[in-house]
């Protein structure tokens, strides 16, 4: 069963279900000063600074430890067959992949990791890099080059990996040859760990798939030899073995064990076809949350989860530190950023663009001093990047909470609720807004009756902000 709770001002609804960081992480930090700001000095920003993530790029799996995995994966199959012949030939027929993960249930965010690492196309060692697009976004070391494709957890790897968010899924039918699990999962040097959590699936053509860096004690209670559907739970994404930072490292080989590139495009010389289903553009510029803070810091240490310092009830005296999490920002890049005050009115804005080298994974920050001249109330934040707005709210002398209301002739209930949620009013209003709580928009409805009756059936566990607007006014 799931549960709501709601709060008015704004209303909240529960369903219930170059810094280096550390010796494998760096950010370099460059203030940003090309900004073209307008609103009143009230509402002025004291310092910004945009950071650029980047990781340690070793290799996953040494040349010794890739012919030790081809001996289980082959002994493995002969296993197989011995119990069951037929087991190969009865395996579905390979699927063009999905993507091999997804976020858990209840996620509602607007977005939780970047593509860091393509295959190498150039096998010349030695930093001679050459991803399938003809860019440079995959790396090599002394004597050899990477083959697969790393997805990373962003942002808060260690905290959303806590969490569960990534849930790693089977890309296309097959049968389970390897399964390793019970490792160490919270790694933070890419140092040739041999010890890593994961599974290798082969598919009906004799093609494999290899899933790499998962989290401990949370992988499939299906063993050697089941078969696997498309899409089928795999395991969680996690720090084990040779790895700095939670993350998936998806792995394909054909029948011969040559590396294949799923990506199709210009510079793949392994294969002409894109074994994606629906293959993802190579950049994918977004925001994937935009939040507020106490502070700009981001440095806790290896593997701890992060202390994020989010937060959304401010007081005058306060700083306040607006923070995005940048998926794909190139070079020239525009966000345009609004401030509207507890009247839906803007009272400040501002345009960035990027003057910066391309990064897969980056964050920015802008501090704001709240003073006495603040209005009190709900305000909203919104950052434009792409075509896409993104908002995130936070109060100023007042709080944002989930305690139950009945204020301003406003009655919300039931609070838990299920699947309807009542909302009364004893004057008109003209609309209703739910809100993730990132500040995603996830429905707006006109109000036309003093008693609404609100469906929530479709909306995953977790916790909501119900805006009502009334006369112009949003609390």
């Amino acid at each position: 069963m799931k549960l709501i709770t709601m709060k008015i001002q704004i209303y909240l609804f529960t369903i219930f279900a170059t810094l280096t960081l550390n010796a494998q992480q760096k950010q370099t930090r460059f203030e940003i000063k090309n900004q073209m700001i307008s609103g009143s000095d009230e509402y002025k920003i004291s310092e910004s600074y945009f950071m650029g993530q980047e990781f340690e790029k070793t290799e996953c799996l040494t040349q010794i430890q890739r012919f030790s995995l081809n001996q289980e994966m082959e002994s493995n199959r002969q296993k197989i067959l011995q119990k069951n012949p037929n087991a190969f030939k009865q395996l579905k027929k390979l699927t063009l992949f999905q993507n091999p993960f997804r976020a858990k249930a209840g996620f509602n965010g607007y977005g939780f990791h970047t593509l860091n690492n393509q295959v190498d196309q150039n096998l010349t060692p030695n930093n001679k890099l050459l991803d399938y697009y003809c860019g440079t976004r995959t790396y090599d070391w002394i004597n050899g080059n990477h083959q697969g494709t790393d997805y990373i957890l962003w942002p808060y790897p260690w905290k959303n990996m806590d969490e569960n968010t990534m849930e790693i899924i089977s890309a296309s039918p097959g049968i389970i040859i390897v399964k390793k699990d019970g490792f160490s999962d919270k790694n933070c040097v890419n140092n040739g760990n041999p010890n890593w959590n994961g599974i290798v699936i082969q598919h009906s053509d004799g093609s494999t798939a290899i899933y790499m860096h998962f989290k401990k004690n949370g992988i499939t209670s299906k063993v050697v030899g089941d078969a696997v559907d498309a899409g089928e739970f795999l395991g969680l994404a996690g720090s084990s073995g040779s790895s700095n930072t939670p993350h998936l490292h998806f792995e394909v080989r054909d029948s011969q064990n040559n590396v294949i590139d799923p990506y199709a495009g210009a510079c793949n010389s392994m294969n002409t076809e894109s074994w994606w289903a629906n293959q993802e553009n190579y950049y994918v510029p977004k925001i994937n949350r935009i939040s507020t803070h106490s502070s700009s810091q981001y440095n806790t240490p290896c593997p701890q989860p992060e202390n994020t310092y989010e937060k959304v009830n401010f007081n005058a005296g306060d700083m306040l530190y607006l923070r995005i999490y940048l998926r794909d920002i190139q070079t020239g890049d525009l966000i345009q950023f609004s401030l509207k005050d507890p009247n839906n009115n803007v009272v400040s804005s501002w345009n960035w663009n990027s003057p910066w080298p391309f990064y897969a994974t980056a964050w920015a920050f802008w501090s704001m001093e709240i003073t006495t001249s603040w209005q009190t109330g709900i305000y909203t934040m919104s950052a434009k990047y792409y075509d896409q707005i993104y908002e995130t709210q936070f109060a100023v002398g007042t709080q944002m909470s989930t305690a139950e209301t009945n204020m301003a002739n406003i009655y919300i209930y039931p609070n838990p609720a299920d699947e309807i949620l009542n909302l009364k009013l004893d004057n008109p209003a003209e609309k209703y807004t739910i809100f993730a709580m990132d500040g995603r928009k996830i429905d707006e409805q006109k109000i036309n009756s003093l008693k609404t009756e609100i469906n929530i059936q479709k909306l995953a566990a977790g916790t909501y902000i119900l805006a009502i607007q009334s006369q112009g006014v949003t609390r």
